[in-house]
């Protein structure tokens, strides 16, 4: 008779799934609030300016929200890597194991231009700093594409297999 071998419990274990969940939403108040900001900026490029509050206000939101998310992804990342990239992706769909790789060098990425376009949007005002406009719209514009390509692959990955 075989006998089931005893599993680890890791760290956060029993609380994955409600982390994955707060995660997730996370993720998606961080990707309707960078839709808005950069929907907002872009229109900044054409001299229009009537909603500066409301683009700062999104991108305090975002900031907030992208710490949480990364934050909350981190602390579920050991349960992740053992349950399901170890045990399932890596012997079963690899490919799965390096888009979850590729989405999470994109943010750590993203983390680090969040830092900088969050102390920019302190400092800027569009109206009359028209020099480094181009360079907030672009950050603004490149996190925004790094969110949504992280909600995408993480929403895509979970769809086989989650904590």
């Amino acid at each position: 008779m075989l006998q089931a071998t005893a599993q680890p419990v890791l760290f956060l274990q029993p609380q994955g799934k409600l982390l994955l969940l707060a995660h997730a939403l996370m993720a998606i108040l961080l990707l309707g609030s960078m839709t808005h900001n950069c929907l907002i900026t872009l229109r900044y490029l054409g001299g229009h300016f009537a909603k500066i509050r409301l683009e700062k206000l999104y991108v305090k939101v975002a900031f907030v929200a992208y710490l949480l998310s990364f934050g909350l992804g981190s602390l579920i990342y050991p349960n992740y890597r053992y349950h399901v990239r170890a045990r399932y992706f890596d012997q079963t769909m690899p490919w799965a194991s390096q888009l979850f790789d590729i989405k999470e060098h994109w943010t750590g990425i993203g983390l680090a231009l969040f830092i900088v376009f969050f102390l920019f949007s302190l400092i800027l005002n569009p109206k009359e700093d028209r020099t480094p406009l181009f360079v907030y719209v672009f950050l603004s514009l490149s996190l925004t594409l790094i969110v949504w390509f992280a909600l995408i692959s993480g929403l895509l990955l979970s769809s086989y297999r989650s904590v």
